[in-house]
């Protein structure tokens, strides 16, 4: 068996993000809780005195949402103190270059005792905006159409048992509502910790078109910068979203001296399939499930193979890196390679949270986040 992929494997990798949209994604969707706990949060707010704010309620369900035609992940996010004027919006979308604007409403909530940064956004256009793996789950966005709200995972550790429940959520401007605890998933944009739809985030008091998403894939950061600063003024915060490039190349003596070298080398080939993602996260995980191939076993969840995907998992993202004819989960070469079609899926290409998002969607759990960026770290 060759280990090292060749020119036609790599091309075919680098076309998966395609294929990432047919399959099935893994977000967490909860199902429906009975009508009693319904009752019982309504209860709760109809006891509040009568000076207290307005109670709200949620949109009502909506069956469908906008398919998703495309990909577009967002190059700059734009966060403005007062609403973005219809035509200041309609000046940025004629400027030559500009694929997609996406305005969302934001403010804080308070939800079962904690704030959160939530946006309200349009389901036609940001789905696009959001990693494959999250743009892919259609029943995801349903329920957001449904107007349930959706957490991100790293500020989900405080909601996991309550995952599926109907919350009382305190909005912005003392308003009040109902809002289901629908989902969580990588949102793999800056500015929110959770999302809902426009709709719910009007019945939340959220700011009207406070926050830009904009892709514009083929225009120099500085000239979107300065396109975005002449339409909306020297007060609009501007944060690059725009995948770095990543050196492949870094490498510490340690990791030299501690990974075996075919290991070594399927990381850093694996990693260019994915712009963004360090080869190092590859090498963190592969360190992490079974010591770089030394200790591969079976592990008590069913997990298999050099990067420990499940089974079921590897049904969904095993790739036959190789041409060999298949997809081997005990394949060192398919397994690193699929993996980081994997984390790619998940937002990893896009660095900082979203990077560590995608890590704990591979294994749901901060620790292990933690471990794998801590090894990475040692082996740049």
């Amino acid at each position: 068996m060759s280990t090292r992929p060749s020119r036609s494997v790599l091309a075919m990798i680098a076309a998966g993000a395609i294929f990432v949209l047919l399959v099935v994604a893994t977000a967490i969707i909860a199902t429906l809780h009975a009508g009693s706990e319904q009752a019982a949060a309504a209860s709760s707010l109809g006891a509040t005195p009568s000076a207290t704010p307005t109670i709200l309620t949620t949109p009502p369900a909506v069956a469908g949402v906008p398919p998703l035609s495309s990909l577009t992940p967002p190059d700059v996010v734009v966060s403005l103190p007062k609403a973005a004027a219809p035509r200041a919006l309609q000046r940025l979308e004629r400027r030559p270059g500009v694929k997609v604007v996406a305005a969302a409403s934001r403010g804080r909530v308070r939800l079962a005792g904690r704030s959160l940064r939530v946006l309200g956004v349009p389901l036609a256009s940001i789905r696009g905006f959001t990693p494959s793996l999250t743009a892919a789950s259609t029943a995801l966005w349903q329920s957001v159409a449904r107007g349930e709200i959706t957490i991100n995972y790293a500020d989900s550790r405080h909601y996991t048992r309550q995952l599926g429940a109907t919350l009382v959520a305190h909005g912005t401007g003392r308003t009040k509502t109902l809002v289901r605890l629908g989902a969580f998933a990588t949102l793999g944009v800056p500015g929110g910790q959770a999302m809902v739809s426009a709709a719910a985030g009007g019945a939340l008091g959220l700011h009207p078109r406070r926050v830009l998403f904009i892709a514009a894939p083929k225009v120099g950061i500085d000239t979107l910068k300065t396109s975005v600063s002449r339409i909306f003024g020297p007060h609009a915060r501007i944060t690059v979203t725009r995948a770095a490039p990543v050196d492949q190349a870094v490498m510490s003596q340690y990791a030299a001296t501690t990974i075996p070298s075919t290991y070594l080398t399927l990381y850093r080939q694996a990693a260019t399939t994915c712009p963004g993602l360090p080869w190092t996260v590859l090498a963190g995980i592969g360190t992490v499930e079974t010591g770089n191939g030394r200790d591969v076993h079976r592990s008590v969840a069913g997990a298999e193979g050099p990067m420990q995907f499940l089974p079921s998992t590897w049904a969904t993202w095993g790739y036959d890196a190789d041409g060999d004819g298949k997809a081997d989960i005990h394949d060192p070469v398919d397994a690193i390679f699929s993996a980081a079609r994997y984390l790619c899926a998940a937002g990893a290409g896009r660095g900082g949270q979203s990077l560590d998002d995608a890590i704990y969607a591979y294994n749901h759990a901060w620790w292990y986040v933690r471990e794998v960026i801590t090894i990475a770290n040692e082996y740049a």
